[in-house]
Order: structure tokens, then C-alpha cells, then sequence
């Protein structure tokens, strides 16, 4: 690889590593392109890029950025994952690691602080954004349901008073 190619690799990282709030570094013993390429397709649908990197290059890509802390998880075969959101990339990795033992997730960064496999498989169980706004619409509408039975009650029990009275007038 030429200079020219490695400064625009260099520069593509440290662009990444700028513009992600939450990075997440894994180590791939041997999985085949086929499961690399179904890996980083589940990904870009959750909006998160998924490079393999030279360690060398992430390195000094990540040098003066918010990501310097990783540098010492770049050993061995490195990919990133780059996301801003903190609830589907994790998930999504967390399940392909579980179903592919030659990949291992080594740790990440969340809002420039440093954080291990742990704490991605906890972030991995939390519920998704879509999950947790259909908890939130269910817990609004749930008030509005009971205001408007309770306010169709009354209503209805009077109706049933004035009908009972015709009937007990009709009759006598």
C-alpha cells in the first residue's frame, strides 16, 4: 500500500472517529467475507459503518481525537463498529458474536469515555428507540382511555335513568 492510499485511509478514520458518538472495536479470528458482509449489512441498516481497520492506522487516526483511548484495544484483526445511537448497533453485534465465536468484542467508547464488553452486552439488552416509544405512547394513552370512560359513565348511567322513568310512566 502506497502512501497516498494510507494518508486517505488515515484521514476517512479520523474523519469516523470525529463524527461517531459511539464506537465499538472487535477482533475477527477467520469469519469468511460472506459473514462480514451479512454483519455490515444488519449494521447499515441501524445506520452504523463497520470498517476493518489496520491497527497501525487506526492508531494514528485516532491520535488527538475523542477516540484516543482506544488505541490500546487496536491489537490484533480490528474492524470498528461507527454509530450514534447506543441501543441497535450494540445488539446487533452482541447477537452476531453469540452465533459466531471468531468474533469478539473488545471494548468501545461512549461520549469519549472508555468502556469494556461488558457494558456493550447491558447496552445490547436494553430495549430499542421503537420499543421504548411504544412504552411511552402506551403509558400516555392509557390516562386518555380511562378520562374518556369515566366521562362516558355518567352519561350513559343517565340515559339509562331518564329510559327507566318513561318505562315506569308508560306502565302506570
Amino acid at each position: 500500500m502506497d502512501r497516498a492510499s494510507k494518508e486517505k485511509i488515515v484521514s476517512s478514520l479520523n474523519k469516523a472517529f470525529d463524527e461517531s458518538n459511539f464506537l465499538i472495536v472487535t477482533q475477527n479470528e477467520g469469519l469468511t467475507v460472506e459473514e462480514m458482509s451479512s454483519l455490515r449489512r444488519d449494521l447499515r441498516e441501524s445506520n452504523t459503518s463497520f470498517r476493518v481497520a489496520k491497527n497501525s492506522l487506526a492508531k494514528i487516526a485516532a491520535s488527538k481525537t475523542a477516540a484516543e483511548p482506544l488505541e490500546e484495544l487496536f491489537n490484533g484483526p480490528t474492524a470498528i463498529a461507527f454509530s450514534d445511537e447506543l441501543t441497535s448497533s450494540p445488539k446487533i453485534i452482541v447477537d452476531f458474536a453469540k452465533d459466531h465465536e471468531k468474533l469478539s468484542i473488545v471494548g468501545g467508547l461512549m461520549d469519549g469515555k472508555l468502556i469494556d464488553s461488558e457494558v456493550i452486552k447491558q447496552l445490547a439488552a436494553l430495549p430499542s428507540m421503537d420499543e421504548l416509544r411504544s412504552k411511552i405512547v402506551g403509558v400516555l394513552n392509557a390516562p386518555a382511555t380511562k378520562v374518556a370512560g369515566i366521562l362516558s359513565r355518567p352519561g350513559g348511567q343517565l340515559a339509562q335513568v331518564l329510559s327507566a322513568k318513561a318505562q315506569q310512566e308508560e306502565t302506570a
